[in-house]
């Protein structure tokens, strides 16, 4: 059994990783541009892999978004029993004609096959002719929904769990209450602003609080502009960004809390390496949906509003009891729900299903 990850550069090599360990043959197929530019320290396997110093022999790279290279890609996906797609690439898996899964986990689904475009219609036809078709987010079962899939299937989200690992030489401040917000500027979707509005409320009321904010996103200025407020400049150290997993690895050690975002109504995977660190997260979750497709709803200090979060803020500020409790629930939970074996597992059985 063949299995080629294409379109996907850190989810797309885990899996082909992990497959190999366990015997099966995987290859990766991405673009160069998708581990270049600023979003290098994330995508770039190289970034997050200890293992490696260079690309493995299975690591292929292709011009997956020119129009003109589509047949040249199908071609190649014709050497393999299966294609694990993701992004666009269920569109040259579709007209490959190699069985395949079609994976969506972000503004593919969210935007681009909602289009009225020829991408938009390719990408939605690609979607509803996979042999499987998987969403990883809970959020986007309303999509799937209205897209009319017919054999949808969710399955969380794996990622390399190497770096997240708590070191406990970096740990928070006894008397500080540390707060560590990577998660991009993007305030229309993400909702970032909410916190900070609370952070600098809770910060003229009390003075042993801390924020690591990690600077990127279209709207980082606006946040640097409140954060630059007298009485709460000094409690910010400002870390340029996007940061290595290395570096997210050290600020989670030393932080108390971490937030992520407050608009979707989901966590992203940041949530997920958060959940395998340990460290608790603040966060605006759809309980609901979480606890249909999980069993039970996610550890997470669940808050929407700006008042809501400086309320959660206030109480976790004075508890560190209830954090460590959190901490200890989120690691418990990961395994039951995130853990690398058996998600991979899951995948395994899918495509020995789908081989015709």
């Amino acid at each position: 059994m063949r299995i080629l990850q294409s379109g996907n550069a850190n989810f797309g090599y885990v899996m082909a990783k992990e497959l190999r360990k366990n015997g099966i043959e995987s290859d990766l197929l991405i673009s160069k541009e998708i581990i270049s530019g600023p979003n290098a320290s994330i995508n770039d396997p190289r970034s997050h892999d200890k293992e490696i110093q260079d690309y493995p022999e299975w690591v292929h790279f292709a011009p997956i978004n020119s129009r003109t290279k589509i047949f040249q890609i199908t071609k190649f996906m014709k050497n393999y029993d299966v294609i694990h797609s993701y992004n666009a690439t269920p569109i040259h898996a579709m007209i490959s004609g190699v069985p395949y899964i079609a994976q969506a986990g972000g503004d593919e689904l969210r935007i681009k096959a909602f289009e009225k475009s020829i991408t938009g219609y390719l990408l939605k036809r690609a979607y509803k002719h996979a042999d499987q078709f998987v969403y990883v987010w809970p959020i986007h079962k309303p999509l799937v929904e209205r897209l009319g899939i017919k054999n949808p299937v969710y399955l969380p989200r794996v990622w390399e769990p190497q770096n997240f690992k708590r070191n406990e030489q970096n740990s928070p401040e006894p008397k500080m209450f540390t707060i560590f917000l990577p998660t991009a500027e993007i305030w229309e979707t993400k909702g970032n602003e909410k916190f900070l509005e609370a952070f600098v409320r809770l910060c003229k009321e009390r003075d042993n609080v801390k924020l690591f904010y990690v600077d990127w996103g279209p709207d980082s200025e606006k946040a640097k502009k409140l954060l630059g407020l007298p009485n709460i400049s000094e409690k910010v150290e400002i870390i340029p960004g996007p940061i290595s997993r290395e570096k997210m690895s050290e600020y989670m050690s030393k932080s108390d809390l971490l937030v992520d975002q407050f608009n979707s109504g989901s966590f992203t995977r940041m949530a997920i390496e958060a959940f395998k660190f340990g460290i608790p997260i603040l966060i605006n979750i759809d309980e609901d949906i979480h606890r249909e497709l999980h069993g039970e709803s996610p550890p997470v200090i669940n808050a929407k509003t700006s008042d809501e979060i400086f309320k959660k803020l206030k109480e976790l500020a004075d508890s560190k009891h209830m954090l460590q409790k959190i901490s200890h629930d989120a690691k418990s939970w990961y395994e039951r729900n995130y853990a690398l074996e058996k998600t991979l597992s899951k995948y395994i059985e899918i495509y020995k299903r789908i081989i015709k």
